[in-house]
């Protein structure tokens, strides 16, 4: 094919490789100005292929159709740029990936540190992540599938010629089979379920395990053997680096296990056992990927943490070290949060709704009369009345400058206030179901609001005029938060008719183009709050715990323990989280490292709607007793020293 110009478009320059039944080639596109090159991906049956003509094709399009939705919402999976046939001959055209595979940088003899191995997992698991929300396997995860990219050194995941996607029915304790039934992938990464044609979700896991095994030591999967009594994979014996962390070791013997059921069963579970390794123990060589991943030797969460606490980092070894970890177990043991009641108001209308404004002056509340209430939260006193609504109120939000309150109502109605004079200064109507989330853009030029039936709408302020309208292809949005800029816009998602992890999704907007830029998973239980700082980090609360992203890099950075689940309330600012949870708790987080630093069991009793002030300085409760109480909060922000 060397010179062949397919569909009159596509150089063909060289043979990049070939597998059972595809080969590959570089090419240019000949129409796009600068021609830059890209993957051609023929349908050719080798002659040792094991595979009818019939199943290879349906493989092909089977990938052809998975690249088509995945590609185009996550950066480290190559994107279709075109499927066709010419002379009866199906070709993939694939965006080109320049950098270089793991079985290349294998091929120099170099091993992995843990630390390298814990960034190249957690970078894996979220791409696993994301693939697993949509039910669909891999199901070939080895060294020359995944390569490091130049020109921003994240990992990407390629060739999905073997992958399939799972029937909604199948689930990680049942066996799930993919439509051919047959074994495809490569044998020293696949577990024995998938090799029996019976692909799970966390047959990835398995594969991936064996991968980091094989950086870790440099030897081939083959040689390793089983233990006939414990099941064991004997692949530790072949360290030469004794300072592999034990619970590392842990969790990838977890991930090997012949049994799928012993295994994680999710991307997330892996991700949160990770979260919890003593990093600060890992030793700090020169080898690996790029120099053991030089800019990566220290895990993130470690450098986090010695920057929080003011530490100067050094490579400390021996007595050095020992002296760091007892410092940091010292610091981080959870203390008691002060809660003192400063005010205790009677009101005769109940309360559905409550926001503080964010500079942590005025409290906000939405009565079960419809009518809106502002109060002084340093006095108690109430400031204002404002009435227009004529449903329940539904979602609340102030600007950034606190200046506009928005408020949407069970009747659909979307409603703008100016917080200064109580005037109403704007009615926005067209949902036709209950308004589930409401956000005003940063510079207050926009307003964004979502129903029920999982429609965005966006909305000039000045003009009133609707701009956009965007809708979810499943589910409802229960949550939504404007990025750093007023672009972006980001949702949270929830299927209440599915109960699959794919339908609690976050979504990433491109607003000037009115289209879906990127989608984040990993809760497993409805997600019901988006909070961004610092112009990139986003922190989404769900029912099962909270997890931190990181919006620049694309990947979830941090997974909070299960101890940050159920939060009713939570808040944010530079160096810590305050969740408070439906048992009435209080607990204090150190924001980036995910670690309890502080906490208040069952201080505010039961079955209450709960508020905190962006300062953390006040938190403000409704009761069924019909009382409003302020309390005032004593955080120990963790500042540097």
């Amino acid at each position: 094919m060397i010179g062949q110009l397919l569909t009159g478009r596509y150089l063909i320059l060289e043979k990049l490789g070939a597998g059972g039944f595809s080969e590959t080639y570089l090419a240019r596109d000949k129409y796009l100005p600068h021609h830059p090159l890209c993957v051609v991906k023929s349908l050719q049956l080798s002659v040792n292929s094991t595979i009818s003509l019939e199943a290879a094709q349906q493989l092909f399009e089977t990938e052809a159709k998975l690249l088509e939705g995945l590609g185009q919402h996550h950066t480290q999976i190559p994107t279709l740029l075109a499927y066709s046939h010419e002379h009866d001959q199906a070709y993939l055209i694939q965006e080109y990936v320049e950098g270089e595979s793991l079985r290349k940088w294998l091929t120099r003899n170099q091993r992995l540190t843990s630390a390298a191995a814990i960034k190249l997992l957690s970078e894996m698991l979220s791409i696993l992540t994301y693939l697993h929300s949509r039910r669909i396997v891999h199901c070939d995860l080895k060294p020359s599938n995944i390569i490091r990219r130049k020109r921003d050194g994240k990992l990407v995941l390629i060739d999905f010629g073997a992958a399939c996607q799972l029937p909604e029915a199948a689930s990680n304790t049942e066996s799930g089979s993919n439509d051919l039934a047959m074994a495809i992938g490569t044998p020293d990464y696949m577990p024995d379920e998938q090799k029996l044609g019976c692909a799970q979700l966390n047959s990835d896991l398995y594969a991936l395990g064996i991968l980091v095994v094989h950086l870790l030591t440099g030897v081939h999967p083959r040689e390793f053997k089983r233990d006939l009594i414990s099941g064991q994979l004997d692949w530790q014996r072949h360290l030469t680096d004794q300072a592999i962390e034990p619970s590392l070791i842990a969790v990838l013997n977890r991930m090997v296990q012949s049994n799928f059921r012993d295994r994680y069963q999710q991307a997330t579970e892996v991700l949160a056992d990770l979260q919890t390794l003593p990093i600060n123990r890992f030793r700090q060589r020169g080898s690996g990927w790029q120099g053991a991943l030089p800019k990566l030797v220290v895990p993130a969460v470690a450098g986090i943490l010695l920057g929080v606490l003011g530490i100067q980092y050094v490579r400390a070894q021996g007595q050095q070290t020992v002296s760091l970890l007892s410092q940091l177990q010292q610091r981080f043991h959870p203390s008691d949060v002060n809660l003192t009641m400063v005010r205790d108001v009677s009101m005769q209308s109940g309360v559905d709704r409550m926001v503080i404004t964010p500079n942590n002056r005025t409290l906000v509340t939405a009565g079960s009369d419809h009518v809106l209430r502002l109060w002084s939260l340093t006095t108690g006193a109430m400031l204002k009345t404002l009435s227009g609504h004529r449903a329940t109120v539904t979602a609340l939000n102030v600007s950034q400058n606190s200046k506009l309150l928005v408020s949407g109502g069970e009747d659909g109605t979307v409603y703008l206030w100016d917080t200064d004079t109580g005037r109403l200064l704007r009615a926005f109507e067209g949902h036709r179901q209950p308004v589930t989330a409401v956000a005003i853009s940063p510079d207050g030029s926009t307003i964004a609001s979502a129903c029920k039936e999982g429609r965005i709408r966006r909305w000039d302020v000045q003009t009133g005029i609707r701009m956009q309208s965007l809708k979810l292809s499943h589910g409802g949005v229960t949550a939504l938060a404007y990025g750093a800029t007023p672009d972006r816009l980001i949702s949270a998602s929830n299927d209440s008719d599915r109960a699959d992890d794919s339908m609690r999704q976050i979504q990433i907007w491109n607003l000037s183009i009115g289209k879906l830029e990127r989608t984040f998973a990993g809760h497993t239980a409805p997600i019901v709050g988006l909070q961004v700082a610092d112009d990139h980090m986003l922190f989404s609360v769900g029912k099962d715990r909270g997890l931190m992203w990181d919006l620049k890099r694309e990947e979830l950075v941090t997974v909070f323990p299960q101890d940050s689940a159920n939060a009713i309330a939570t808040s944010f600012n530079e160096q810590n989280i305050v969740t408070v949870h439906t048992n009435g708790s209080i607990r204090v987080w150190m924001r980036q490292a995910g670690q309890l630093v502080q906490r208040k069991s069952g201080a505010l009793g039961r079955d209450l709607d709960v508020v905190l002030s962006p300062n953390h300085r006040y938190l403000v409760s409704w009761s069924a007793d019909r009382r409003l109480r302020v309390w005032q909060l004593n955080v120990s922000d963790i500042h540097s020293k």
